[in-house]
C-alpha cells in the first residue's frame, strides 16, 4: 500500500531527486497522493501533491542540496484524498515531519492526550499524532512504542537536528540500506533501493533507530541493541514496459518464460530440491494441509487444495486469510501453506499468528524471499517472477499454481516441455479464443466445474479489478440456484471447460451470449494453468477499450499492508 522512501547523507547532495526516484519505483504499490520533506538551513520544507509522482515532481520547483529528505506515497485509509491529508505530516510547532505506513489504533486516545497539552490536530489522519507525540517525548523518543498502539512504521525528520528517527511496531516492512559513499536510504520496499546499496539492516518489531552523522543508534522496546549490516545486492533493475502498452500486458507476456524458469529451477537447483524433500517428509506426518491466502493467491490456494486431495489423498482446506479463526483449526497433525505475491499481506500475516499459536509449521510460496512472510515461515519456496508492477496479478498467479504442482507431484521432461510450448501457443492465440464483445455487457458470468470453477473465480476477479464491470465466477451447476435470475440479453457468459452444456443451454435460452474456453485436448496435467491467459488478456483489452489504466485500478493497491 503506502510507500516510504528517504535519504540521509553526511554531505549535502541532491537527495530530493533521489527521493523522487525512489517514490517512482514504489508507485506500483498503489497510491493517491505523495509528498516529500527536506531540511534546509534549519527549516523543514514540505511539498505535497494529489495524484501520481509526476504531479509531485511538478510541484517541486527547485532541487537544493540537502542532507535529509523523506518521502511518501499515500493510499487513503482515513481522511479524504486531499493535499492536506497527504504525508509528510508536521507537528503543531513545525519542528518534526513524519511519513508513516500502518494504522494507529489508539488514535482517539492520542488525540485526547494531545488536547490536554493544548494541541489540536489539523486533519483526520492518524499519522498526525506521531510528530506531536515525538515533540512531547523530546529526548525520550525511543519510548514511542509505549504511546502508540497498532501496526506501523514511520520515519521522522527534525527541523533543528541533522538526523532521522525511525520506528517499527508489528509486521510492516522497513529497511535501512547504505552504499560505499555512506549515503543511507530508508525504504518500505527493497525494490526502491538504488543498485549502489550493498548493505542492509531490516527493522524488527518494536525497534527504533536514530541516524546521525556519526553513528546509527538502535533500540528495541527502549533499550539499546546492536545490529550488524548484512550484504545486499539489488536483484532487479527498475522495471519498464519494454515496448508494451502497459505493465499488465508486459507481465502476461512474461508468463511462458517464468514458467520455464520455474520448471528448470525446481528440477535442477539443489537448494530447492532439498527444500522440496524436507516438505515431503513433513507431508508424510500430517492429516491435513491448510492453505491461506487473499485475492488472486486465494484462488491459487483453492486449486492447490484440490490437487492435494486428488493426488495425495490428504485433506486440504483453502482459507481466505482474514476468515481464519482458532475454531477452524482442530487438534490434529497439520501443516500450513501460505501464498503471497508481496510477502507483506497483512491478512495473511495475521493468519500466520493463529497458525503459529497452534504450533502448525508454515510453508510459504512467495515472490519476495526477503519479505516478512518469508522470514516467518519454516520453509519458503520462491515464485521466481521478478517484480510484478501491475496491481492485478497475472504472472504470479500462474507461478504460484505451478510451484504448488511441483511440490506435490513429479513431472517428466516431456510433460514439462509440452506445457511450456503450450503456454507460448496460448499466449499467441488468446484473443482468438476470447474476443472483446461488440456490445458492452451489463454483467459477465464466468462458470466452470472443479478446477475450471477456480479458474473462473480468478478470471472474474481480473475482469472486475481492471474494468469495474459486474463480473462473477460460479460453479456451473449453481446458476439455477439463484444467479440465473439475472441473465438476460445483456449478459455475457464465459465457460471454462467442456462439461457445462446444461449451464450453456440455460443461459442461451434466456438470451445470454456464451463464449466457451474448452479444456485442452491433451491429458497433460499442467495445461490447465495456461487456460487463465486468455481471460487475463480479455480483462486487459476490455479495460483499455473502456479507457481505464489496467496497471492502476481505482481503490486498489498492490501490497495490502493494513487490516
Amino acid at each position: 500500500m503506502c510507500g516510504i522512501f528517504g535519504c540521509y547523507s553526511k554531505q549535502p547532495q541532491n537527495l530530493i531527486k533521489q527521493t523522487l526516484q525512489g517514490l517512482k519505483i514504489l508507485e506500483y504499490r498503489g497510491y493517491d497522493s505523495a509528498g516529500i520533506a527536506y531540511r534546509q538551513q534549519n527549516q523543514l520544507k514540505v511539498i505535497k501533491a494529489v495524484g501520481d509522482i509526476s504531479q509531485l515532481s511538478h510541484a517541486v520547483k527547485t532541487h537544493p542540496t540537502t542532507t535529509i529528505c523523506i518521502g511518501h506515497t499515500r493510499w487513503a485509509t482515513n481522511g479524504a484524498v486531499k493535499v492536506e491529508n497527504s504525508h509528510p505530516h508536521l507537528s503543531k510547532d513545525g519542528t518534526i515531519a513524519v511519513v508513516h505506513n500502518g494504522i494507529i489504533e489508539n488514535y482517539n486516545e492520542c488525540c485526547n492526550k494531545l488536547k490536554t497539552l493544548g494541541i489540536k490536530l489539523k486533519t483526520p489522519v492518524d499519522t498526525e499524532v506521531i510528530p506531536n507525540i515525538l515533540c512531547y517525548l523530546c529526548h525520550n523518543k525511543h519510548n514511542i512504542h509505549d504511546y502508540l498502539k497498532g501496526q506501523y512504521v514511520f520515519c521522522a525528520a527534525e527541523k533543528h537536528k541533522d538526523s532521522l528517527f525511525l520506528a517499527k511496531k508489528g509486521s510492516l516492512p522497513l529497511y535501512i540500506g547504505r552504499d560505499n559513499q555512506q549515503t543511507i536510504y530508508i525504504t518500505s520496499d527493497t525494490l526502491a533501493l538504488p543498485r549502489t546499496v550493498n548493505e542492509i539492516i531490516t527493522m524488527e518489531d518494536l525497534d527504533s533507530c536514530e541516524i546521525t552523522n556519526t553513528k546509527i543508534f538502535f533500540y528495541n522496546q527502549g533499550h539499546p541493541v546492536i545490529k550488524t549490516w548484512q550484504p545486499f545486492s539489488q536483484s532487479y533493475l527498475p522495471s519498464n514496459v519494454n515496448g508494451f502498452s502497459t505493465y499488465m500486458e508486459k507481465e502476461i507476456n512474461e508468463i511462458p518464460d517464468i514458467l520455464k524458469r520455474i520448471t528448470t529451477s525446481y528440477q535442477s537447483v539443489p537448494e530447492i530440491i532439498n527444500t522440496k524433500q524436507e516438505l515431503q517428509q513433513l507431508i508424510k506426518k500430517v492429516k491435513c494441509i491448510h492453505l491461506c491466502a487473499c485475492g488472486t493467491s486465494y484462488h491459487a490456494a483453492l486449486i492447490l487444495a484440490y490437487i492435494i486431495e486428488r493426488d495425495l489423498h490428504i485433506r486440504a482446506i483453502a482459507h481466505i486469510s482474514s476468515e481464519l479463526t482458532d475454531h477452524t483449526l482442530i487438534h490434529e497433525p497439520a501443516i500450513a501453506i501460505v501464498i503471497s505475491q508481496s510477502g507483506e499481506t497483512a491478512d495473511t500475516l495475521a493468519a500466520m499468528e493463529i497458525l503459529q499459536k497452534h504450533e502448525i509449521p508454515i510453508i510459504s510460496l512467495c515472490n519476495v524471499t526477503t519479505s516478512t512472510i518469508a522470514k516467518r515461515s519454516q520453509i519458503t519456496f520462491p515464485l521466481l517472477c521478478g517484480p510484478e508492477i501491475a496491481v492485478a496479478s497475472t504472472k504470479v498467479f500462474c507461478a504460484a499454481v505451478l510451484v504448488g504442482c511441483f511440490l506435490f507431484n513429479h513431472y517428466d521432461a516431456s510433460t514439462c516441455n509440452n506445457f511450456i510450448k503450450d503456454a507460448t501457443k496460448t499466449l499467441k492465440t488468446a484473443r482468438q479464443h476470447l474476443p472483446i464483445p461488440r456490445d458492452l455487457p451489463k454483467q459477465i458470468f464466468i462458470i466452470g466445474k472443479k478446477i475450471n470453477y477456480f479458474l473462473a473465480l480468478e478470471a472474474a476477479l481480473k475482469i472486475k479489478e481492471v474494468t469495474y464491470l459486474h463480473c462473477e465466477g460460479y460453479p456451473a451447476n449453481e446458476l439455477k440456484h439463484g444467479p440465473l435470475s439475472m441473465v438476460d440479453n445483456a449478459t455475457l457468459a464465459i465457460v471454462f471447460g467442456n462439461d457445462a452444456n446444461n449451464a450453456i443451454a440455460e443461459i442461451t435460452a434466456r438470451g445470454g451470449k456464451v463464449i466457451t474456453l474448452p479444456s485442452p485436448p491433451s491429458d497433460n496435467p499442467l495445461l490447465f494453468i495456461n487456460q487463465i491467459i486468455p481471460a487475463q488478456i480479455f480483462a486487459l483489452d476490455l479495460a483499455l477499450s473502456l479507457g481505464y489504466n489496467p496497471d492502476k485500478p481505482r481503490n486498489l493497491a498492490k501490497s495490502v499492508t493494513v487490516l
